[in-house]
């Protein structure tokens, strides 16, 4: 495949995990995954990938970057960006997407909003079809629907994101340089509380009043492919 998204549909990608967060800096981002963002580097992807040693089974390589409004973070045969710890830490305050190719075959879609899940589903699996309302899976399944294809990758889950954020995370991008480190799994944003391990409020306090209303579809409107701007944060440069 050609395009902007040939990243996504390269055969000798075994897994990748991918997340995208609105309002937040790539230092930012990496911090919520639960780094030390100052110890990122600026790195290609080929150089990223002699962080990921066959002998270092355990942790991840996290590269971030930002494009438009939007800061994304990327991981080859990584699965942080999927686990509830960093998607709470990084959609607090605002909203962050997640898009899984699972080295497994089983694939990940995940919409989270200020701490919470408001949406999550394997693209394609009527098994997985969350409870109504459930707008992005109407989302999705309508591109890979348009498809006409039987298994038609991850691309058109891409495709209805990029759709809603504006913006598009193209092959060149994701291979020049990112901010860029290894996380290991000790040092990851540990997991939220359950709601029965949610401790109780004191007596006397009351609690606040939910959030009123459904999660907002998905913005209608064509999303370009943005120009990207790749930041240096004074940062060097890898050679």
């Amino acid at each position: 495949m050609t395009g902007p998204w040939a990243w996504a549909d390269d055969p000798r990608a075994v897994m990748w995990c991918v997340t995208f967060t609105r309002g937040v800096t790539p230092e930012e981002v990496l911090a919520r995954y639960g780094a030390d963002a100052r110890t990122a580097r600026l790195l290609t992807r080929q150089q990223a990938a002699q962080l990921a040693g066959m002998d270092r089974p355990d942790g991840s390589v996290l590269r971030a970057g930002q494009l438009g409004d939007w800061s994304f973070c990327f991981e080859d045969y990584g699965v942080m960006g999927c686990m509830p710890g960093p998607l709470s830490a990084l959609s607090r305050g605002t909203e962050t997407f997640s898009v899984l190719r699972g080295g497994d075959g089983m694939n990940g879609f995940k919409c989270w909003r200020d701490g919470q899940c408001a949406e999550w589903f394997e693209p394609g699996a009527a098994s997985t079809k969350p409870r109504p309302p459930h707008p992005w899976w109407d989302a999705v399944q309508e591109r890979l629907d348009a498809t006409g294809e039987e298994y038609p990758g991850l691309v058109p889950v891409l495709e209805a994101t990029a759709h809603h954020t504006g913006v598009v995370l193209d092959t060149d991008t994701l291979d020049g340089p990112l901010l860029t480190l290894r996380l290991e799994d000790s040092d990851l944003t540990p997991d939220p509380p359950t709601r029965l391990q949610v401790p109780r409020p004191p007596a006397g306090v009351r609690l606040g009043p939910a959030r009123p209303g459904p999660p907002l579809p998905p913005a209608i409107g064509q999303a370009g492919n943005a120009p990207t701007t790749r930041r240096t944060h004074g940062v060097r440069v890898e050679e």
